[in-house]
């Protein structure tokens, strides 16, 4: 082969390395499309852009995102850094984090109940009975976890490492646990937890949390919890 046809050879061979990069590119773009949930952040987000959003954040926010147990998306982890979650809520998932690694793609920035709907202090009308009442992830009281050790909380909602979240929150003595929470139904039905504990039974609601565990805080101190 003489040096014309080597070099051709190379420019070939360039071409087709360039062919495969760019489909691999297109690909991953078609995959954060089709991953999309209605404008959320769908599961695989905190994996492929944060991975626990090193630096920035101070106090147990800080420590939250230093964290290798938690992973967030990248709106989540500057709601973290801008001080705008909760210390509270930081403190539970952090209790959390001694145990499960964690997806959180939502607390306050991105968040939405109704496709097209923006946020606003009180949750829209249409998204079950809730309708109305006071919007705790537009003060920053809320968290929405999408994944936990790896899986997704949809259909895995009675799996040991899913349920394992929810154990953990009953450990954390009631002025400070979580007194919104709200999973899958067979999280919920295998936990059997209680309103008095915090835990958020109404049917509609259950089936609007199928694919996350919602964790939030009625009012900006203290809780209703009563055991």
């Amino acid at each position: 082969m003489n040096r014309q046809e080597r070099r051709g050879g190379r420019r070939l061979l360039r071409g087709l390395v360039l062919g495969l990069v760019a489909a691999a590119l297109c690909g991953a773009a078609l995959v954060a499309v089709v991953s999309m949930d209605f404008g959320r952040l769908a599961p695989g987000s905190c994996s492929w852009g944060f991975g626990g959003g090193r630096g920035g954040g101070t106090g147990e926010a800080g420590e939250l995102l230093e964290s290798p147990n938690f992973e967030a998306s990248p709106a989540a982890a500057r709601d973290l850094r801008s001080g705008v979650v909760d210390e509270r809520l930081v403190s539970a998932l952090l209790e959390v984090t001694e145990e499960h690694r964690i997806c959180v793609d939502a607390f306050k920035e991105g968040h939405y109940f109704l496709p097209g709907v923006t946020d606003g202090p009180f949750i829209p009308d249409g998204y079950g009975e809730a309708g109305g009442l006071p919007n705790t992830h537009y003060h920053g009281r809320a968290a929405d976890i999408r994944r936990v050790d790896g899986k997704p909380v949809r259909g895995n909602g009675s799996d040991s490492e899913v349920l394992g979240v929810g154990e953990v929150l009953t450990r954390i003595a009631p002025d400070q646990r979580p007194d919104q929470t709200i999973g899958p139904p067979d999280w919920t039905e295998t936990l059997g937890r209680s309103r008095e504990e915090g835990w958020v039974l109404d049917e509609d609601q259950l089936d609007l949390h199928e694919a996350h565990l919602h964790l939030g805080y009625r009012s900006n101190s203290g809780t209703n919890n009563t055991r």
